[in-house]
């Protein structure tokens, strides 16, 4: 894998095992991203620069025509997470993108507010693990999560990643304390259980 590019792309729907499905963010409507983030705002915008406010339609579609480009450039994969046997309703997302070291990609994971507590954001990131370390040339994935951001930093140690840092991070929302917890997991060893709360 050269750094920032991968030789093979991953699936673009992955079924998790409540039925749910990470579909590629261009296989979903706009209507259905901006409803969901629209009428979640004050709960995605405490973590995600993204969701400070209510997505307009020409964001919308302006970056769902980069993150197109760059999925089959094999740069970075924008997922979202929709219902069992329903693409017309979001209920949250995630991604795998290079983080500057090669070899390696970095994911992130969202949920909405009604969605939560289920282990969603659990099962999403690991499926996402599990499609990166099956990509050729990848060696190790990573999570990097704001210190402050408790129930994001449950996550990681459940599907199997070790803590390899705590470094000063540029704060990216109000809730944010700037302490970046960085999570990786090697794809030697065995697969750990999913250890959904």
């Amino acid at each position: 894998m050269t750094e920032g590019t991968l030789s093979r792309l991953p699936r673009e729907n992955i079924e998790l095992p409540d039925g749910s499905v990470l579909r590629r963010r261009s296989l979903v409507s706009d209507d259905a991203f901006i409803d969901a983030v629209a009428a979640d705002v004050e709960h995605l915008g405490e973590w995600l620069r993204w969701a400070q406010h209510p997505p307009t339609r020409e964001e919308t579609e302006g970056a769902r025509a980069e993150q197109d480009a760059d999925w089959d450039a094999g740069r970075s994969f924008v997922y979202v997470l929709t219902p069992p046997d329903r693409c017309d309703r979001v209920i949250g997302g995630g991604a795998m993108f290079p983080n500057g070291e090669a070899g390696v990609l970095e994911i992130g994971y969202w949920v909405c507010s009604p969605a939560t507590g289920r282990g969603l954001a659990t099962r999403a990131a690991a499926a996402l693990t599990e499609e990166g370390l099956g990509l050729p040339g990848v060696r190790a994935m990573e999570i990097h999560c704001d210190q402050a951001n408790v129930r994001s930093a449950g996550i990681p140690p459940r599907i199997g990643y070790r803590l390899l840092r705590v470094e000063p991070d540029e704060p990216q929302t109000a809730a944010e304390a700037g302490q970046s917890m960085v999570w990786r997991r090697d794809g030697a060893g065995p697969r750990p259980p999913v250890q959904a709360p």
